[in-house]
């Protein structure tokens, strides 16, 4: 791999840039691997099988990459923030909380596909490439819940859990370090824009379920200003 020519404060940006991909590939990871014990058809397993497949993979090549920068041990590196991370505890909570963490990952990848570190838009691309959106039946299931009004507290609670899980991995918005990695073309765009594409993506599934996005510090998050909240 080709090492990124970078002071030390564009490594120290790029270290954490990779350990917050890294945070975010394990928690689809566990989330998969966990939520197979709830799916009882066959051929779903096998289907999910071959995703967790693929999110092992793309994350052996973020060790790779790591290493090939001069640091170790990735995933010791992001233990600390795994443990905060619950599994979901059924089926219906797998499905948003799946859906929610890839949509924060698909809308970060997106900022890096031309980083100024090549290994690491690589990685990007590649991983736009093998996890490309699509509408899952879990989560049109966790619409029809919805449908509900009675279910939908539940739902919203539900929600809001894996929403802040989700939001806290574009880290902090206007902090040094996110401006340093737009000027230092490690990203393209601000934590602050990222946020906003996540939360517009977001909106249709809102719409649909008759939920609402919780204010930031509900959520126990420093953010941009949102979309006003629906009741």
């Amino acid at each position: 791999m080709q090492r990124v020519e970078l002071d030390e404060e564009g490594r120290t940006i790029l270290r954490s840039i990779i350990e917050k991909q890294a945070w975010r590939q394990l928690v689809a990871i566990n989330i998969l691997g966990h939520s197979l014990q709830y799916i009882p058809e066959i051929d779903t397993k096998l289907m999910l099988a071959a995703e967790l497949d693929t999110n092992l993979r793309l994350f052996r090549e973020l060790q790779a990459l790591y290493r090939e920068l001069g640091w170790t041990d990735l995933e010791n590196a992001v233990r600390a923030r795994m443990d905060a991370v619950p599994y979901p505890a059924t089926r219906l909570e797998y499905a948003i909380g799946r859906h929610l963490c890839e949509l924060a990952e698909r809308t970060a990848m997106r900022a890096y596909v031309d980083c100024a570190s090549r290994a690491f838009a690589a990685i990007a691309r590649s991983y736009l490439e093998q996890s490309w959106p699509r509408e899952q039946v879990e989560l049109a299931g966790f619409a029809e819940y919805c449908s509900d009004p009675a279910n939908r507290p539940h739902a919203q609670q539900l929600f809001s859990r894996w929403l802040a899980i989700a939001l806290r991995s574009f880290g902090r918005p206007a902090s040094r370090g996110d401006a340093r990695a737009v000027a230092l073309r490690l990203r393209d765009r601000s934590n602050e824009q990222l946020v906003r594409e996540y939360l517009n993506e977001l909106e249709p599934l809102v719409r649909r379920c008759g939920l609402y996005i919780p204010p930031a510090d509900a959520l126990g998050l420093v953010l941009p200003a949102a979309p006003a909240a629906r009741a």
